[in-house]
């Protein structure tokens, strides 16, 4: 009997498949020289790492950097190289290499993936990205940014009048109910924060379907990002995107400065000045709404499964609030006169937060490689290529933690832990969940308010307790590759029970 395959083929076949693989290698693999860091390989060559990131996401580099323990090295991915840094010092090294080593690329390089902007914004938005000439539109709207975030009036007011909206979604907590937290937490965070910054015109308050909306496209993130053909990918997070631009330029035709807060006065002011038409700027208010929302309203549920699930913690917290007199309903707390002070003056409850963020901030920080550059007098990295640092490798460092690294202990960054027996004193270089350097997150003093203030609101009022008898820390699920803190896998539903000796008015 003959055989069903032609021998002869088959040999031509596997040959002309060896000289075309080895064209793609010779011609186009990266080269990589003895100064640069050194290569981690993988058995599937050009796309094996971007496999093992779209699979694990940026956990990836948690299992990559232990496999090669080493302060940085190199993935080759298609035709570019990463270098993922792993060492503080060496992110210290990146941090003062900014005009070199860029985050502002960045914007440009993902930017319009994300947002769908068209392509003459895309030249705004490129224009001069990295001050080499003076100032240009992206320096320009994160200088604005950062000016009415910053402690001062601006901030206090924004804070205030997030608080002001809480007020009523804690009445509705009546006794007894049943809620799921991290629902309850994305829907009322969502909405109170888009009326304190944009006013109560904001989509959002005008339609509450955009709750949803924004998290389908929240969701789809890494598709949109990838841009193959992203409407027959990702249809929900496409189509929720457009939505999202629609409702957000028909906001700006009808835009009242007054009635929003100075962040989104500022950026209106710079996307008028640079020419950026109502349509784009409704779609790069899409953008902005990632940095509000999408790692905000994670942080807030697992400050409050971290502080709940701890029953010494909630009570040495309640303590601290007491005595620094940020107790009461959402609006007593927004007129305290020390608001701004609250990290100094509740630092037991700050110390918590940011223990939230070592634990929970998985995402990576990148760069942008302007110029050949020796990092540290010792590695050579390549222009146009891309640094990353993963905070989740970072922030599971022994030698920058102690050998407690693996444990939730709310009072790792109080300042007298340093001093007490067992205490350890952390090397904060390593901790970067705002990032670092001249591109560090500059609504981190927002959240952190928004935070404290919202447990403050909880505590004063509330116990909290699982309907299933038990409190369990929810694993993350890694989604966008654009965020730092992601979503539980699974909600946890708890039962509202008022504080005794707290009234109804309280």
């Amino acid at each position: 009997m003959e055989s069903g395959y032609n021998l002869p083929l088959l040999l031509i076949l596997a040959a002309a498949a060896a000289a075309a693989w080895y064209a793609l290698d010779y011609f186009w693999a990266p080269r990589l020289s003895p100064k640069e860091p050194p290569l981690l390989p993988h058995p599937i060559p050009y796309i094996g790492h971007i496999l093992g990131l779209l699979r694990h996401g940026t956990r990836y580099y948690q299992m990559t950097s232990a496999k090669c323990k080493l302060p940085i090295y190199t993935l080759n991915m298609l035709s570019g190289k990463v270098y993922i840094v792993t060492s503080p010092d060496l992110v210290n090294a990146v941090n003062r290499n900014s005009k070199k080593i860029a985050f502002n690329p960045f914007v440009a390089m993902l930017g319009k993936r994300i947002t769908g902007h068209d392509e003459g914004t895309s030249q705004i938005v490129q224009h001069n990205l990295n001050g080499e000439h003076g100032p240009g539109y992206v320096i320009d709207v994160h200088d604005r940014i950062v000016a009415s975030l910053a402690p001062g009036k601006d901030l206090q007011q924004t804070t205030k009048a997030m608080l002001s909206q809480l007020s009523a979604y804690f009445e509705a907590l009546t006794p007894n109910a049943e809620i799921n937290l991290f629902e309850w937490t994305r829907y009322t965070v969502t909405m109170c924060s888009t009326r304190a910054l944009y006013g109560t015109e904001n989509p959002f308050n005008k339609n509450t379907k955009f709750v949803d909306a924004f998290w389908d496209f929240d969701h789809a993130l890494n598709l949109l990002i990838a841009d193959v053909l992203p409407e027959l990918f990702a249809p929900k997070g496409y189509r929720a995107r457009m939505e999202l631009g629609t409702a957000f330029q028909e906001y700006f035709e009808n835009y009242i400065p007054a009635k929003s807060a100075a962040m989104i006065q500022g950026r209106y002011s710079e996307n008028s000045r640079y020419g950026i038409t109502l349509p784009n700027q409704g779609r790069l208010e899409v953008g902005t709404l990632i940095g509000v929302l999408a790692n905000t309203i994670p942080s807030i549920f697992y400050t409050l499964v971290h502080i709940y699930s701890d029953p010494g913690l909630v009570s040495d917290i309640r303590d601290e609030l007491e005595t620094s007199g940020f107790v009461g309903t959402p609006e007593d707390i927004s007129q305290h006169s020390g608001l701004l002070a609250m990290p100094e003056t509740c630092p037991l409850l700050y110390s918590t937060w940011q223990e939230v963020l070592r634990v929970h901030a998985l995402g990576a920080g990148a760069r942008y490689i302007l110029e050949d550059i020796m990092l540290d007098d010792t590695f050579l990295l390549r222009k146009g290529m891309v640094v990353q640092m993963p905070m989740a490798v970072m922030h599971s460092d022994v030698a920058a933690w102690g050998e407690h690294v693996e444990e939730f202990r709310p009072r790792r960054f109080l300042k007298q832990n340093s001093t007490i027996k067992g205490g350890f004193k952390p090397n904060f270089t390593a901790y970067r969940p705002f990032g670092g350097g001249a591109s560090m997150c500059p609504g981190r003093h927002f959240v952190t308010l928004e935070t404290m203030a919202l447990a403050a609101c909880m505590l004063s009022r509330f116990d909290l307790i699982p309907v299933d008898g038990q409190w369990n820390v929810p694993r993350q699920k890694q989604e966008s590759l654009a965020t730092n803190v992601f979503p539980p896998e699974k909600d946890i539903r708890v039962k509202i029970a008022t504080r005794k000796g707290v009234g109804a008015s309280k």
